[in-house]
């Protein structure tokens, strides 16, 4: 696995720079969410939601855009 360079964009429309952990399938295992050059790692969804000031509600579902 390895990790790409990409964009995470959550159900309230926000987008934030990310590294999408990708296995051999293309499936994405993991994210790392970037902030204020921060990064922000996901640990539980109610944690990681509250770390970008936002409700669970408005952050998953999300999607994401893997650079090539």
């Amino acid at each position: 696995m390895q990790w790409k360079k990409g964009e995470i964009k959550f159900d309230d429309g926000s987008t934030y720079p990310a590294e999408l952990l990708v296995n051999s399938d293309g499936d994405v295992w993991n994210a790392r969410v970037y902030k204020d050059n921060s990064t922000i790692e996901e640990i539980d969804t109610k944690k990681f939601a509250n770390s970008l000031n936002k409700s669970v509600e408005d952050v998953y579902p999300y999607t994401y855009k893997i650079e090539d």
